[in-house]
C-alpha cells in the first residue's frame, strides 16, 4: 500500500499503546510522539483528531469529560475529527440513543465524525487524511511556483494597484507585458475581475 509522498503525524504520548502508531509507522508514516494539549493526533495543515474506542465513549459521556475533548478539538483545529473505534456502537451501558443524539450534536458542532473498526483501520484513515493535507500542501506550493514562473508577473505585480492575482489573469490572457500594452485597457476589462474603470487606471499606471 506504500505511497511516493511521505506523510507526518504526530501521536499523543497516551497513544503509545493503542497500537495505531505503530500501523502508522508499517504504513511509511513518521510519527513523533509528544504530549498534545487537545486531541490524540495531530497533521500539518490545522488537522486534529481524537479517538476514541466505543467503551472510552460511553465512559467519557457518562463522566461528563466528551464535551470539554470535543471544545478543545473544535477551539485549536482547522479541521476537527472525532474517530470512533469498535465494531459495535452500542457496546456500552449508555442508551442507543443517547450515543447517536451525541454523535449527531458534536456534528452539529463542526467536528467530522468517523467510524473505525481497529487500531489498524484508524492507522489507515489517519494516513489517509495525512496524505490528503500533504497533497494539498505541494498542491499549493505547486501553484504558487506556477505564478512566479509566468514572465512579466514580477514587472505587472511592482506596479502599485496591480496585485500578483491581476499580473498573472492578464498575463494568461494576452502572453506577454508587449502583448498586454498592445491590446489597451478596454480589453484588460474583460478578464474577470478587472471592471473598466479598474482597467484605465491601471494603465495609467503601467504607463506611467
Amino acid at each position: 500500500m506504500g505511497t511516493e509522498i511521505a506523510v507526518a503525524i504526530t501521536s499523543d504520548v497516551f497513544e503509545e499503546g493503542s497500537g495505531v502508531p505503530a500501523s502508522l509507522q508499517r504504513l511509511g508514516a513518521e510519527v513523533s510522539v509528544e504530549p498534545l494539549p487537545a486531541g490524540d493526533y495531530r497533521i500539518d495543515g490545522g488537522v486534529l483528531v481524537e479517538r476514541k474506542t466505543v467503551a472510552d465513549l460511553h465512559g467519557s459521556l457518562a463522566r461528563g469529560r466528551l464535551w470539554s475533548q470535543i471544545g478543545r478539538i473544535r477551539d485549536a483545529a482547522v479541521l476537527p475529527f472525532l474517530f470512533i473505534e469498535g465494531q459495535d456502537i452500542d457496546a456500552g451501558p449508555r442508551h442507543p440513543n443517547a450515543i447517536r443524539g451525541c454523535l449527531l450534536a458534536i456534528a452539529d458542532l463542526g467536528v467530522a465524525v468517523v467510524r473505525t473498526r481497529d487500531p489498524d483501520d484508524t492507522a489507515l484513515w489517519l494516513h489517509r487524511l495525512a496524505l490528503r493535507q500533504e497533497r494539498r500542501r505541494l498542491g499549493l506550493k505547486t501553484a504558487e511556483r506556477r505564478v512566479r514562473r509566468v514572465p512579466g508577473v514580477s514587472v505587472l505585480a511592482g506596479i502599485p494597484g496591480i496585485s500578483d492575482a491581476t499580473a498573472h489573469a492578464l498575463l494568461e490572457r494576452f502572453g506577454t507585458v508587449e502583448q498586454l500594452l498592445a491590446a489597451g485597457p478596454e480589453r484588460w476589462s474583460e478578464v474577470d475581475g478587472i471592471g473598466p474603470v479598474r482597467a484605465h487606471a491601471q494603465a495609467a499606471a503601467l504607463r506611467g
